[in-house]
């Protein structure tokens, strides 16, 4: 739920302030899910469960082989879950293993394209690790920072669910058909290829790129809103007001400075420039930072590269979405709006020999 007025979010009731200081995405799964909290019980063997799923198997490794230089990775991830839901029916609400199991695969699928694509083999998870730390693994081969591993757990969790935007209602209209939930995600993740929905992060990221260094800001920013363009990073369809994401985005950062590279360094100093001048050039419009003014910093100091934000975002939303389809299939009805013709008819028809 999204308190427009208190500029909060929570899910299943739960604030996600509370989630991001004192859960992890794994108990935030269930909680979406199950709406509700674990018992210790059930938070091992969820857990568990999540773990067996991140297994890929080889079919899922020579497909990745075959198509990661072919294509783009919200492309791949889409055909991969769609291969994944071969077989499978959809319609059944109490089927939440498969809602674990979706949002696992969409880990290890972005985990192993990203190792894959840069010449790595493909690295199977560890029973030891969490979610988080287990991506990391199976990108890097490696272990990583615990604190690498914390900032994408929270990454996770916030951009698990945010309603019902453009690519949750793709996938509940894919649901409502009765496909399986595998291919209904699939929809979700395309119609996060059109740049009104996704890729919000990777532009915020590129426009930062484009002004350089923190001392243009003013004027460049001056200059785009001069030529009527699209400042990324600020505006967004339900707040109006500071993204309360951002915010929790902007807390997490001051933990990890020591972390950033010169160039990450240098991206936070823009990045606090847009913000400041931002909010005195374009607050009393009522537009303000959003969360995608922010996330660049925390992909880019854990080293991930720019165009695969969108992709890591479809795998932390596909636990909201798996939620929303699991709860649309209680009392599924087909989506099928009507709309409203404005041509003109009955128009004649003229043999083609006549025209």
């Amino acid at each position: 739920m999204i308190d427009t007025e208190q500029g909060a979010l929570y899910y299943a009731g739960y604030d996600v302030r509370d989630l991001v200081e004192r859960s992890n995405f794994e108990e935030t799964i269930f909680i979406l899910l199950n709406q509700r909290l674990p018992t210790r019980k059930e938070y091992l063997e969820f857990t568990s469960l999540l773990r067996e799923s991140l297994e890929l198997q080889p079919l899922h490794i020579e497909t990745i082989k075959h198509y990661v230089s072919r294509t783009d990775i919200l492309s791949l991830l889409s055909l991969l879950m769609v291969l994944e839901g071969g077989g499978k029916k959809g319609g059944d609400p109490a089927e939440k293993r498969s809602g674990i199991d979706a949002v696992a695969k969409m880990a290890s699928f972005y985990s192993a394209i990203l190792r894959i694509r840069s010449g790595g083999e493909y690295v199977p998870p560890r029973g030891d690790l969490n979610f988080a730390e287990n991506m990391l693994y199976m990108i890097d081969g490696e272990v990583r920072n615990a604190d690498f591993a914390r900032v994408l757990d929270d990454l996770l969790i916030i951009h698990a669910e945010h309603g019902i935007p453009a690519s949750t209602f793709a996938s509940l209209v894919a649901a409502s058909t009765l496909s399986d939930l595998y291919s209904s995600i699939a929809a979700g993740i395309l119609a996060l290829k059109g740049p009104l929905h996704g890729g919000a992060a990777e532009a915020s990221y590129a426009q930062a790129m484009e002004i350089g260094n923190p001392e243009r800001v003013r004027a460049w920013l001056e200059s785009a809103l001069s030529e009527k363009r699209k400042i990324m990073g600020f505006g967004h369809r339900v707040y109006k007001m500071y993204d309360p994401r951002a915010t929790i985005v902007k807390k997490i950062i001051t933990g990890i400075e020591n972390y950033m590279d010169s160039d990450v360094k240098r991206l936070y100093e823009i990045t606090v420039a847009l913000d400041a001048y931002g909010q005195e050039y374009l607050a009393p419009r009522g537009i303000y930072p959003n969360l995608d003014l922010w996330t660049p910093i925390l992909y880019r100091t854990i080293g991930l590269p720019p165009d695969s934000f969108t992709a890591l975002f479809a795998v932390s939303r596909s636990a909201g979405w798996a939620s929303h389809i699991l709860e649309y299939w209680m009392d599924n009805k087909l989506i099928r709006p009507l709309h409203l013709y404005k041509g003109q008819y009955p128009k004649k028809y003229i043999p083609l020999e006549l025209r």
